[in-house]
């Protein structure tokens, strides 16, 4: 079995050592074999490390790649770890195309302006960022904080696109959970409660169930999201409009 130090190890998955540390601290990566002051990597090391790193190529988070692995470790099913309704999550191509990379303090607040305490723990909450060690962070979406910096560019504070955002989240999230329960739902309709995946072909059907349902409201909620903003858009220049009207009198 090939034995590799930190360094060697981070070339050959194509990444760096920080983000190896990173995943260690996180329980992603099992402890390396000490040999006095050394840390051994193996093999074994090497296969984990490149499959976390095409998942997070994949849009996956370090969240959702600890929740899978530790749920295994615990001889859990893939239907206990990820619940019926999310298998598609994992065996078919996810939807998000985030793409994560490390940045520090001083990197997010070139693009964001000076962060308070407050405003760095609100990112986290929010799972937009992750600490990492160090002075930097896993930053789970790069091009969402390229989309935060245009509007604080515009004038808009953090604070207030946090506020938005979160909102808006929360609203996806009840969205996500009347899909995830209707999938499950529809697979028990199909195969009965209880059922259980007994081969490749059957885990891959309800994957594909569920990816064509996430589909279809991916779909349907970007036109109505859309739709919405037009309508919202509309609304407050009306009654913008009507103030105005009001105090030029």
């Amino acid at each position: 079995m090939t034995e590799y130090r930190i360094d060697d190890l981070a070339r050959e998955a194509g990444t760096t050592t920080r983000n190896v540390r990173v995943y260690l601290d996180h329980g992603l990566l099992p402890r390396p074999q000490r040999r006095g002051r050394a840390a051994i990597y193996t093999d074994t090391h090497l296969t984990r490390l490149q499959a976390i790193m095409r998942l997070l190529g994949q849009g996956f988070t370090v969240k959702h790649i600890l929740t899978f692995i530790t749920g295994m470790q615990r001889g859990q099913g893939l239907v206990e770890v990820l619940d019926l309704a999310d298998l598609g999550e994992l065996v078919t191509e996810p939807f998000s195309r985030a793409k994560p990379l490390t940045m520090t303090r001083a990197h997010l607040e070139s693009r964001l302006g000076p962060l308070e305490d407050a405003t760095v723990r609100q990112l986290i909450a929010d799972d937009i960022i992750e600490p990492a060690d160090d002075d930097s962070y896993l930053v789970h979406d790069g091009q969402l904080v390229d989309d935060f910096a245009q509007l604080v560019s515009r004038g808009m504070p953090l604070s207030a696109v946090l506020a938005t955002t979160s909102v808006v989240d929360q609203k996806l999230d009840e969205a996500a959970r009347v899909l995830s329960a209707a999938a499950h739902a529809e697979v028990v309709r199909q195969r009965g409660a209880g059922w259980y995946p007994a081969d490749d072909a059957e885990l891959a059907w309800a994957a594909d169930l569920v990816d064509v349902m996430r589909q279809v409201a991916r779909r349907r909620a970007h036109a109505s999201m859309d739709r919405a903003l037009d309508r919202a858009t509309r609304a407050q220049l009306r009654q913008y409009r009507s103030q105005h009207d009001a105090t030029t009198r």
